[in-house]
């Protein structure tokens, strides 16, 4: 009797040892925030996107799952406030770097240039009364003479003021390219890959691409997060890492940037070079996966770009998240 007690007792132990024990809880889904185009088809995805999306599936396991999730912020200005307030869950976006953009102490960046530098680029849309003058300019004394169309809150109208140029603001691309064509601007210039998307999307306007002008000023573009969703961001910089050196990253680059600067023909073009004040605390490590337009060509995607795999990020991303600017 009493061993049938002990037998009973520990299987009764057992039993509430067995319910105690923590099951593991299925993998949560992965939820990551991004930004929808300013201009175009809302439904299209972004290079921006595609590339965080790639980065994901590069790192996904079979265990694991994500999901991209779209918010239409306004605005440049708008969306770094989001960034800085966290306001979104694992909210990454790609921004033109300024020394500015760390001030708050709240941000964080990959230093690997998603767009290989292609929107240092830029060819003039102006509008059909000056087109004649417009391919004369070869110089920045020449330039100054005229309105240029810039987004209000862009890197680029801070650039284009601190070289003395007149600029007219407009809210995107969109509205910028209808300011010209109006004449409230006499030039924008959008880099290839933009100029060409909007030619698609407004087939009725009477866009008009000068075939002479250029402009050039660094611009490198990186993925930023808030501070707090380092881990999100340490993942998409090693699906970059993955996709970079496997070839899938220049695969989508020339699909959706090299293809435009090909079009854009750039060794032919007037291109006045300017400098860009705004990222003088910025290391010039980037530069290294810059492409090339005299080298790069379209049946060879990656022979404009450097080879080097990206492995400086992770000390780069760790220095920016931990030590103020």
């Amino acid at each position: 009797m009493n061993q049938f007690i002990w037998i009973l007792a520990l299987v009764t132990i057992a039993s509430i040892a067995s319910a105690q024990t923590p099951v593991n809880p299925p993998p949560q889904t992965l939820v990551v925030t991004h930004k929808l185009p300013e201009f175009g088809d809302l439904k299209g995805k972004t290079f921006e996107q595609q590339v965080i999306q790639l980065a994901l599936e590069k790192t996904q396991t079979k265990s694991d799952s994500f999901e991209m999730k779209p918010i239409n912020v306004i605005s440049r200005t708008h969306a770094i406030a989001a960034l800085n307030q966290n306001l979104y869950e694992n909210f990454v976006m790609v921004l033109s770097y300024e020394d500015a953009l760390l001030e708050s102490g709240n941000l964080i960046y990959i230093p690997f240039p998603v767009e290989l530098g292609a929107l240092s680029y830029r060819i003039c849309y102006a509008n059909k009364k000056i087109v004649g003058q417009v391919q004369g300019i070869t110089s920045l004394q020449q330039l100054q003479q005229y309105k240029v169309g810039v987004g209000a809150g862009w890197v680029d109208a801070k650039i284009l003021k601190h070289h003395g140029l007149h600029i007219v603001e407009g809210s995107n691309i969109t509205s910028l390219f209808r300011m010209t064509q109006a004449g409230r601007a006499d030039l924008f210039c959008p880099s290839p890959s933009e100029y060409f998307h909007e030619l698609r999307a407004e087939k009725t306007a009477e866009l008009q691409l000068d075939n002479k002008l250029a402009l050039y000023y660094p611009l490198p573009k990186f993925l930023f997060a808030h501070k707090s969703n380092k881990p999100v961001l340490d993942r998409i910089q090693r699906g970059i890492e993955i996709a970079y050196k496997d070839g899938a990253y220049m695969q989508l680059w020339n699909e959706t940037q090299g293809q435009a600067i090909t079009r854009a023909d750039l060794g032919k073009r007037n291109l006045i070079k300017l400098e860009n004040p705004f990222i003088t605390s910025l290391s010039d490590d980037y530069k290294q996966y810059l492409f090339s337009p005299q080298e790069y060509s379209p049946d060879q995607p990656s022979s404009g770009a450097r080879h080097q795999t990206p492995r400086l990020l992770q000390n780069q991303l760790q220095t920016n998240v931990h030590q103020d600017p």
